[in-house]
C-alpha cells in the first residue's frame, strides 16, 4: 500500500511544473492571494488599470485557503501552486484503498479488489490531469471516497461510531466547501445515515444528519443565490445523457487525454468491469442489506441529478465538475477485475495488460500531444523580455487575464519605472464598465502619448469583447507592425502597433544626432536619437535610428549596432549589442523606397552609467541577411571609419 502511495505521488509530482499555468489556474492564484474575507466570499478582482470590477467565483473557498497557506510559506511558483493537487492525488489513492478494504470485509467485493482499485487509482489519468492543475478538482475527488469510508465505518455496527461519524461530517463539509456539486452526494449520505440511526442508536446519527443538513442548506443556499445573482450557466447548453455518460466513462477510465473516437474499445472494457463490480454487490438480498447498493447508487444518482437539472438550468461543463465520481468508478473497476481474477487468472492479466496499455497511451498523450498542452505563456514572457522600453504602453486583452499576464510577463521593472514617472503604462483592454466609444477615445489618447503600443491577447475569456472590436479599431487607426502567435488553445499572441507611420518624405525633422553612414552605396543611416527617454532600471533604453536607401533594394539586410567603451585608452569593451533586420523583419529593406526616411525604434539593452572621462562609441555594421556578407562603408561623415572597411564608429560625448 505504501508503495502505491509513492507511485501516486510520483505520478503527479514528477513534471508538476512542466506545463505553464492556464487562465483558470491564475484564478486560483488570485483567490489564494486575497485577504481572508475576500477569499471566503469568493471575490476575484478584474482591473483595467483604472477601475476594479468585483466578480464572485463559482467555487467555495477551502482549496484556495490551503493554497494561500502554501504560497505564503513557500512562494507562488507553479510547483507550489499545484502541490496541493498532487497531494490530493495521494489522498485519493488512500481513500480508494480504505473504501475497497471496507467492501472486502463486508463481502461486497472479492479480496483482490483493494489491490486492483488502489493500483488503478495510483496511475489514474484523470488524477494525473487534475493532480497537475492548481484547481480544486483533485482535492474534491479525493475527499469524497474518504467521506464515504468514514460514513460507512460510522454505521457498520449496531452502535454508531461517534469518531468516524464526526470525521464524516467534517470531511463532507470540507468537500462541500471545495466544490458545490458535492451536494449531489449529500442526500444519499443523509438517507444512509438516518436509516442506520433509526435501526440502531438514534441520537448521534440523527444529530449528525441534522448538522450536516443545516451546513448543506446554508452553503447550498449561498451558492444558489450567488449563481442566480450572476446569472451563472446562462451560456451553457443541455448535454444529452448519452454524451454525458460517454464523457464521464472516458474521463474516469483513460482520462481527458484520450480521444474517445480511438479509445472506445477500452472504454467499453472499463464499462463492462464497472457493471460487473456493481453487480457483485447487489447479487443477493443480503448484499443489498449490507450496503451493496451504495456504490452503484453513488455513481448513478449524481449523474441523473445533473442531467435532470439540466432541463431547468444546464450546469454540466465537463468531467472535472463530476470528479467526485472518479473514486467510485475506480472502485467498481477494481471490483470487476477481482471477479475476473476469481474466474480466470490468464484472462485477468490479459485485461490488466490492455488497461495498462491504455493508461500508458493516455499518459504519453498528456505529456506529448499539443492538443492536451496548455497555453505557452512562458515563451510569450521570454519574447517580451527586453522588448518593452520607456515610450511603450502594454495592453492586456482582455483585462480578466491580468493576473496570468502579470505572472509570466517581465513587467516588474515596467511597473517600477512607471511608478517613478517613466513614460510607460500597463492597462486592460477594453475599459471596464465603459461603452466601446470610450475605449476608442482612450486608445486614441494613448497614441498621442506613447510611441508604441504592445497588445498581449488571449481568447480564454473573451466576454468583455466578443467581436474583437477593440482590436479592429487598433488595426484601422494604428499601424500593426508585428503579430506573433504562441502555442495556445486560446489565440495567445503579442502584437505591436505604431500610432504613426514611421516613414517621412525626405529627411525626418529634429534628428538629435545627424550623421552620414552609407554602406554598399545602398543603405544609409542619416542619424540617431539616443536621449529620448531617461534610463529606467532593468529596462532597455529607447534608441531611434533613421534609415534611407539610395535605390530600391533587391535583398534583405541586417545590421549590428553596438555600444562600446574604451578601457584606459586600451581595447574597446562591448556594453550592449543589437543585431537584427530593421524592425526585426516587420518592415524589411526590400520594401523601402528612395527619397524616404524610415524611423526605427530600437530597444538598446540596459547598460551601467558612463564613468567620468571614459570614452564611449556606437559602432555600426550592415550585412546581407542571406549570404551574411558585410557591406563596405561607401560614405561617412561625423563617424570614424575602422580599418576593416565595414565598421563605422560614432563617438559619444565624454561625461
Amino acid at each position: 500500500m505504501l508503495g502505491l502511495l509513492w507511485v501516486a505521488f510520483a505520478h503527479t509530482a514528477i513534471g508538476l511544473d512542466a506545463k505553464d499555468l492556464w487562465w483558470d489556474e491564475s484564478l486560483s492564484l488570485q483567490r489564494a492571494e486575497e485577504d481572508l474575507g475576500d477569499l471566503v466570499r469568493g471575490v476575484i478582482w478584474i482591473s483595467d488599470g483604472f477601475t476594479q470590477l468585483e466578480t464572485i467565483d463559482q467555487h467555495p473557498f477551502f482549496s484556495f485557503w490551503l493554497q494561500s497557506l502554501l504560497i505564503r510559506s513557500a512562494g507562488d511558483s507553479v510547483y507550489v501552486l499545484r502541490y496541493l493537487s498532487a497531494l490530493a492525488a495521494v489522498l485519493f489513492t488512500a481513500g480508494v484503498y480504505l473504501w475497497a478494504r471496507w467492501l472486502e470485509r463486508h463481502d461486497l467485493a472479492l479480496p483482490a479488489t483493494a489491490w486492483w482499485a488502489t493500483a488503478l487509482a495510483a496511475v489514474n489519468p484523470f488524477l494525473l490531469w487534475y493532480g497537475q492543475e492548481a484547481r480544486p478538482y483533485a482535492l474534491w475527488a479525493a475527499l469524497i471516497p474518504l467521506a464515504a469510508y468514514l460514513l460507512l465505518r460510522a454505521t457498520e455496527n449496531a452502535r454508531v461510531q461517534v469518531p468516524s461519524l464526526c470525521g464524516f461530517v467534517a470531511v463532507a463539509t470540507l468537500a462541500i466547501l471545495t466544490h458545490y456539486y458535492a451536494f449531489f452526494l449529500l442526500l444519499p449520505s443523509l438517507v444512509l445515515l438516518m436509516w442506520s440511526s433509526l435501526r440502531q442508536r438514534i441520537r448521534f446519527g440523527l444529530l449528525a444528519a441534522g448538522v450536516l443538513a443545516l451546513i448543506g442548506a446554508a452553503l447550498g443556499g449561498s451558492a444558489l443565490w450567488s449563481a442566480v445573482r450572476q446569472q451563472a450557466g446562462q451560456n451553457f447548453a443541455l448535454v444529452t445523457l448519452d454524451i454525458l455518460l460517454l464523457d464521464l466513462l472516458n474521463a474516469f477510465s483513460l482520462g481527458p487525454s484520450s480521444d474517445p473516437a480511438l479509445a472506445w474499445p477500452l472504454n467499453l472494457l472499463f464499462a463492462a468491469l464497472i457493471l460487473l463490480g456493481a453487480r457483485w454487490g447487489v447479487r443477493s438480498r443480503e448484499g443489498w442489506r449490507r450496503g451493496g447498493w451504495i456504490l452503484p447508487a453513488g455513481l448513478i444518482l449524481p449523474i441523473l441529478g445533473v442531467h435532470l437539472l439540466g432541463y431547468v438550468q444546464p450546469l454540466y461543463m465537463n468531467s472535472r465538475h463530476l470528479g467526485m465520481l472518479a473514486g467510485l468508478a475506480v472502485l467498481l473497476t477494481g471490483a470487476g477485475l477481482a471477479i475476473v481474477a476469481h474466474w480466470n487468472r490468464w484472462l485477468l492479466w490479459l485485461l490488466a495488460l490492455l488497461l495498462g496499455a491504455g493508461i500508458t497511451w493516455s499518459t504519453v498523450n498528456y505529456y506529448s500531444l499539443d492538443r492536451y498542452a496548455k497555453d505557452d505563456y512562458s515563451h510569450l514572457g521570454n519574447y517580451l523580455e527586453g522588448r518593452v522600453m520607456p515610450g511603450d504602453v502594454l495592453l492586456y486583452y482582455p483585462p480578466s487575464s491580468w493576473r496570468i499576464f502579470d505572472y509570466y510577463l517581465p513587467v516588474a521593472p515596467v511597473y517600477a519605472a512607471a511608478a517613478e514617472g517613466a513614460r510607460l503604462g500597463i492597462y486592460g483592454l477594453p475599459l471596464l464598465n465603459q461603452p466601446p466609444e470610450a475605449t476608442y477615445r482612450w486608445l486614441a489618447s494613448l497614441g498621442e502619448h506613447f510611441d508604441r503600443v504592445w497588445v498581449v491577447k488571449s481568447r480564454t475569456h473573451p466576454y468583455f469583447d466578443l467581436e474583437d472590436a477593440a482590436e479592429s479599431w487598433l488595426r484601422d487607426h494604428f499601424l500593426r507592425v508585428r503579430d506573433v502567435e504562441f502555442f495556445s488553445q486560446s489565440m495567445l499572441r503579442a502584437q505591436l502597433y505604431l500610432p504613426t507611420i514611421p516613414v517621412f518624405e525626405g529627411t525626418a525633422p529634429a534628428i538629435q544626432t545627424p550623421v552620414t553612414a552609407e554602406f554598399g552605396g545602398l543603405l544609409r543611416l542619416v542619424g540617431y536619437d539616443d536621449a529620448v527617454e531617461p534610463a529606467s532600471a532593468g529596462l532597455p533604453t529607447q534608441l531611434r535610428l533613421y534609415w534611407q536607401v539610395t535605390h530600391k533594394p533587391e535583398r534583405r539586410y541586417r545590421y549590428i549596432w553596438r555600444l562600446l567603451e574604451q578601457q584606459n585608452s586600451g581595447p574597446l569593451r562591448t556594453l550592449a549589442t543589437v543585431e537584427r533586420e530593421p524592425y526585426e523583419g516587420d518592415i524589411p529593406t526590400l520594401y523601402w523606397d528612395p527619397g524616404k526616411t524610415i524611423l526605427e525604434y530600437v530597444e538598446l539593452p540596459p547598460v551601467p552609467p558612463a564613468s567620468p572621462h571614459t570614452p564611449r562609441f556606437y559602432s555600426l555594421q550592415v550585412y546581407d541577411a542571406e549570404t551574411l556578407e558585410k557591406l563596405p562603408v561607401s560614405a561617412s561623415a561625423d563617424a570614424l571609419r575602422a580599418p576593416d572597411g565595414v565598421t563605422l564608429f560614432f563617438p559619444l560625448p565624454v561625461p
